[in-house]
């Protein structure tokens, strides 16, 4: 199952970090700080989730290290500045008496080697500086938010149950006045979310207008914008309104690229409701519609003023919208954190039952390595192009299909396969993780293979992605599990054999 472990020594008051943070999560508490390698193991295995405290000492040995990786998110409790009332025993009953005798200078020399020997987490919590109620409010900070770093345009990724609710005290608090909230849905989404986020809006004090937009691919066009511009207009929407865009990735687009051009543009906030939208395409501040001829080929940057994510949403979603997410997760761990494709590889059963910490923990890490990508590279001009693995073939089979055969997520998965293929064909990439990658995908549930098409009609269509430079079809190509990079140029002959090889039998 997946695990919320805690890594420390004996000193950082680890359990008692543990069992106030399971009480907080709802979760049970395994104390494991006793255990050796084989028990914490079998511990980890046999167990329901939980919150499980560890010996830091043990995730030296790489097997062991990566077990606990594999098994959910790594907290690495150290111990930081000392201070003599913290350090030196003054917090009788909680920490070690036999500290109390014991030289500073000796004390900071024994704990810092015994910390020393802890591998890095994903995040690190002082816990001895800090009370233990202090450190189990840092770590669900971490758990429930992101932050995206963009200077002024900076923004928080709020993950968390029931968050729905903040969105109009969010928007209440904003520094610029806000005229009022225009919220863009599909009927079916509203209809299971829309009355409780715009209560909000305006129990805020806000005025609020509802807009519905047609569910499907096809509606995110030039002709849908027009008439939510036209809808502005007769609300006399100014400039001083914002969007809040409720719904999957199509309307996340649409209302954002609705917002990024309405009197020149306005601020918008993005309330994903879909995995895909949840881990990708309402954080980075891409907006846009489709053309006939090109998937996202009119479009503008426009970053949101914040994001909402309640994993409960994902409750509702059909089955197969919620693999098509998962296709995007996987992107991740192939072209960014190796140990991450590992967790998705030990956890598909998990992730497709929706158990909580596991949908929880693909959202945040999703959404970190996203934003890490965007902090360096905001407008892609190079660095966040990796970030279309997958999406050259993708988007030629989605406009080969006329959007009507495959989700997103399902021609990023074809694409993905081909993708490593390509690689493997130019020596970049070894055969096992192209085995790796097509099976994972294979398991939960998501197409491997091209509709039975001419390539070179699929070539045609690559010709005129996006992500095209000076006429010639961009690649980003795997080169490990957790690591990828951007292809300029891809030999015709590599690219047809890749396509031959992925078409339908």
């Amino acid at each position: 199952m997946t695990h919320l472990l805690l890594a420390g020594f004996p000193g950082t008051d680890a359990p008692a970090v543990g069992r106030m943070l399971a009480a907080r999560l709802r979760l049970p508490f395994l104390d494991a700080m006793t255990l050796d390698a084989e028990g914490m193991a079998a511990l980890i295995a046999d167990e329901t989730s939980a919150v499980v405290t560890v010996d830091g000492a043990l995730l030296t040995a790489p097997d062991t290290l990566e077990l606990a990786r594999r098994a959910g998110p790594l907290v690495r409790l150290i111990a930081g500045a000392m201070t003599p009332s913290r350090r030196a025993g003054a917090r009788t009953g909680t920490r070690p008496e036999q500290k109390v005798a014991e030289p500073l200078a000796k004390m900071r020399e024994m704990l810092e080697s015994r910390q020393s020997a802890i591998p890095p987490g994903d995040i690190e919590v002082d816990a001895m500086t800090l009370e233990p109620v202090e450190a189990v409010e840092q770590v669900l900070d971490w758990l429930n938010q992101v932050r995206v770093h963009l200077g002024e345009r900076a923004y928080d990724i709020r993950i968390a149950d029931g968050c729905h609710a903040d969105v109009g005290p969010f928007l209440a608090r904003l520094p610029e006045r806000v005229s009022s909230v225009v919220l863009i849905s599909h009927r079916s989404v509203y209809r299971h979310y829309g009355d409780a986020v715009r209560a909000g809006i305006e129990a805020a004090g806000l005025p609020c207008h509802a807009l519905s937009v047609p569910a499907g691919e096809r509606y995110k066009s030039l002709q849908t914008a027009g008439r939510l511009y036209g809808d502005l207009i007769q609300r006399k929407v100014d400039r001083q309104a914002v969007i809040v865009a409720l719904g999957g990735g199509v309307i996340g687009d649409l209302a954002g690229f609705v917002a990024a051009t309405y009197e020149r543009g306005i601020r918008f906030v993005q309330v994903p409701t879909t995995l895909l939208a949840q881990v990708d395409s309402s954080v980075g501040g891409k907006v846009g519609v489709n053309h006939p001829l090109g998937k996202n080929m009119i479009g503008a940057f426009l970053q949101p003023r914040g994001v909402f994510i309640d994993p409960r949403t994902l409750d509702t979603l059909a089955v197969r919208e919620l693999r098509s997410g998962i296709a995007e997760v996987v992107k991740y761990g192939v072209i960014a954190d190796g140990d991450f494709f590992g967790f998705l590889e030990s956890h598909v059963d998990h992730l497709l039952r929706r158990e909580p910490l596991a949908i929880t923990h693909i959202i945040r890490r999703s959404c970190q390595i996203k934003a890490r990508v965007v902090e360096q590279d905001e407008r892609e001009a190079n660095l966040r192009a990796i970030l279309n693995y997958g999406h050259t073939t993708a988007h030629a089979v989605e406009t080969y299909t006329a959007y009507e055969r495959y989700t997103h997520g399902e021609a990023v998965a074809v694409g993905m396969v081909v993708a490593a293929r390509i690689a493997h064909a130019l020596g970049l990439l070894k055969a096992e993780p192209v085995h790796r990658i097509t099976r994972l995908l294979e398991r939960f549930g998501l197409p491997t293979h091209l509709p039975k098409a001419d390539p070179g009609v699929l070539m045609s269509l690559m010709d005129t992605d996006k992500k095209a430079v000076a006429g010639q079809v961009r690649f980003v190509l795997p080169t490990r599990i957790g690591e990828a990079q951007l292809v300029d140029t891809v030999p015709n002959d590599v690219l047809r054999r890749a396509i031959k090889e992925s078409l339908e039998l």
